[in-house]
């Protein structure tokens, strides 16, 4: 915030509570694709181990 009480992205008058966060941001972002994959990998696995318990 600038010390006249706007925002340094919009310009717009920041109040208390309404101030702009990367939240905003950070909820847009998804997955990287390597992060998918290595789950898809651990679910395989485990699925693997446990079929190869019984059998």
């Amino acid at each position: 915030m600038q010390n006249d009480g706007t925002c340094p992205n919009c310009g717009e008058q920041v109040t208390e509570g309404h101030a702009h966060s990367d939240a905003d941001k950070a909820a847009d972002e998804k997955a990287p694709w390597h992060f998918k994959l290595m789950v898809v990998a651990l679910v395989l696995y485990l699925g693997f181990r446990f079929v190869d318990m019984f059998f």
